[in-house]
């Protein structure tokens, strides 16, 4: 189907937001001068407004803009289709009050919007990663989603931003660490990589911490207890700030997190740390990356609370020895 107007409807957290991404890169592919526009959340609005493949950004903002001015809106797209890759009752109501003719959705009538959707095509999103899940979207309307392309562009100034960071580090490599992550169970405690940054400083290696408003503590508390091996940026960059210094590091260490998920969509090497969640379906996307697991044979178990503490169960020592493996040191 020959398409100039296309809708994406994704509203979620950063990390679903950078898995989505290139959906829009292969549609750009297949129809170079369509008009590509994506409803998002505000929390994930910055990663789409720095993607080169996203003509219009809409903000659902229930909150503090009316619905009524957001739909109007929508319609005044006047799209063919639309891809709603969240799946809820909610995004599929947004995704018909657009007026786009085709609405393509997940197959699965578990997702509440397959109801609306006209097309429920995209087959289930298990066993799987979400990256390559998501291009079933793309590879429906005709476009190859062997390639996933991320898109990501990084504004000057950002880029301006982390030389200076960087250049200030002196010639060491430098490693990012990013404590942050929205479950608590997926959370490596802010000691542990206190000990890594210390560790891996021996050994000639810097770090810097990054991370939202939300990371600022744990920022604070390893640079505290590693004083001299660490910058603290974490709640002090913008998102493209944060992506320009990923960048320029050599590699990253992280919990399963959306600033993890950005990491691997700049192609910068990840030693991701996993306990609840499923590194097959999110973890780094790509090649070059490594997984440690909890050590527990309840991992991968999907739970967002839990008194088991599986996390604080992955030694420094074998993350500093992932770290160290990658960079030669």
């Amino acid at each position: 189907m020959p398409l100039s107007r296309i809708l994406i409807v994704k509203l979620s957290s950063l990390g679903d937001v950078i898995h989505s991404l290139p959906v829009a890169g292969a549609v750009r592919r297949r129809f170079p001068g369509a008009e590509i526009s994506w409803l998002v959340g505000p929390a994930s609005a910055g990663i789409v407004g720095i993607c080169r493949h996203v003509s219009r950004i809409l903000v659902w903002n229930p909150e503090k803009r009316p619905r009524l001015d957001l739909i109007a809106e929508l319609r005044a797209l006047r799209p063919q289709a639309s891809l709603d890759m969240q799946g809820l009752f909610r995004t599929g109501i947004l995704a018909r009050l657009s007026g786009a003719r085709w609405r393509i959705g997940f197959r699965s009538p578990q997702e509440g919007a397959f109801p609306l959707c006209n097309l429920p095509v995209v087959p289930s999103r298990t066993d799987i990663h979400a990256v390559d899940a998501y291009l079933g979207f793309a590879r429906y309307l005709g476009a190859d989603g062997s390639e996933a392309d991320f898109g990501i562009t990084v504004p000057a100034a950002a880029r301006e931003y982390a030389a200076r960071v960087i250049g200030a580090q002196g010639s060491a490599p430098v490693a990012a660490l990013l404590p942050g992550t929205r479950w608590p169970t997926k959370k490596w405690p802010a000691r542990s990589f206190a000990m890594l940054a210390g560790q891996l400083s021996t050994v000639g290696v810097r770090c810097i911490v990054l991370g939202s408003r939300e990371d600022r503590d744990d920022g604070s508390a390893i640079a505290a207890a590693a004083p001299n091996a660490v910058l603290d940026l974490a709640g002090r960059t913008s998102l493209a700030e944060t992506a320009a210094v990923m960048r320029r590091c050599a590699l990253v260490v992280a919990n399963d997190s959306g600033p993890m998920h950005l990491a691997a969509a700049l192609g910068v090497p990840v030693v991701a740390l996993f306990g609840p969640t499923d590194p097959v379906r999110t973890g780094p996307y790509g090649p070059g990356h490594v997984i440690i697991e909890a050590p527990v044979p309840c991992v991968r178990c999907r739970r967002r609370r839990c008194g088991a503490g599986c996390m604080e169960k992955i030694p420094p020592g074998r993350v500093l020895q992932a770290v160290r493996a990658m960079l030669g040191v």
